[in-house]
């Protein structure tokens, strides 16, 4: 749950972005014996700090049970932070980039987690104040396209969008299926993670075509590997394959990469690529 305990508690949103974001929040008081609903419907439209659940009045607990923050802008994306302030201390309880129609959620039963913009679960950031389940499978979705045709050849760049958070300790397996087009057949790709630093076992696999009936095949423990691209691919049909396991030595987040092998010429990762993960260990 999140409590309001005092005059003083606040439930804020901090965006980043001047773009159009609805906030839905819904709680209980709770005053001695004496329960009472309420709910607050909050529009944004500028970026600053706002203000989603207020204090209790005094003597009052105020429990959140649901809070839903939807980026509806068409395009642009929207930073989201949740902030809890005790009218002292602002503490950050988590931190999301909404690409566009996607939505951040918290349950009081389930946590926080992002689900994209045709409604679709997309990753968890929290389940019940642990880490992911153990053997659940968890599915993302690229929801829009993320080009790579920058100006010096060969250039790593992330798949923003498709990702998983990991923690410290905890083992994973993972399989990224890129769908992808490529500006030219002689413009080749590479495609890999990155991740946490120094993880305590990473071991993956990749292969991505060269033409109809060849591809590379690749074959690492760390990240942004293999160093070069390859030479060729198709223009359309492109599926690029990364899977393998990995056991990180610090939180954060693992994130597929790729790049261009020839500069200002366009590798497209598209909407629709896929990402599984389980957490194995």
């Amino acid at each position: 749950m999140i409590l309001l305990a005092s005059v003083n508690d606040l439930l804020r949103i901090q965006t980043s972005a001047a773009v159009t974001t609805d906030v839905h929040s819904s709680w209980v008081d709770m005053a001695g014996a004496t329960i009472t609903p309420g709910r607050t419907n909050t529009p944004i439209t500028t970026a600053t700090t706002t203000t989603v659940v207020s204090a209790p009045a005094s003597s009052t607990y105020r429990t959140v049970k649901t809070l839903t923050i939807r980026n509806r802008h068409a395009t642009t994306s929207q930073d989201a932070t949740v902030v809890h302030t005790d009218g002292t201390n602002a503490m950050e309880l988590i931190k999301v980039t909404l690409l566009a129609g996607e939505c951040l959620h918290y349950h009081e039963s389930a946590g926080f987690w992002t689900t994209d913009r045709l409604g679709q679960y997309k990753t968890v950031s929290t389940n019940s104040g642990s880490g992911a389940a153990v053997n659940a499978l968890n599915l993302v979705v690229l929801a829009s396209d993320v080009i790579n045709n920058n100006a010096t050849a060969n250039i790593m760049q992330d798949v923003t969008g498709l990702s998983f958070n990991v923690t410290a300790g905890e083992s994973y397996w993972f399989w990224f299926c890129m769908n992808y087009t490529a500006a030219a057949t002689t413009t080749g790709s590479r495609w890999s993670i990155n991740g946490p630093g120094s993880p305590t076992r990473l071991s993956y696999c990749s292969d991505y075509p060269l033409t109809a009936a060849t591809q590379s095949v690749n074959y690492s423990s760390a990240y942004d590997s293999p160093a070069a691209s390859n030479a060729s691919s198709l223009t359309v049909g492109n599926v690029a394959n990364i899977y393998g396991h990995i056991t990180p030595s610090a939180n954060g987040t693992v994130i597929a990469r790729f790049a261009s092998e020839v500069l200002s010429s366009a590798i497209t990762a598209k909407a629709g690529s896929l990402l599984q993960w389980y957490r194995v260990i």
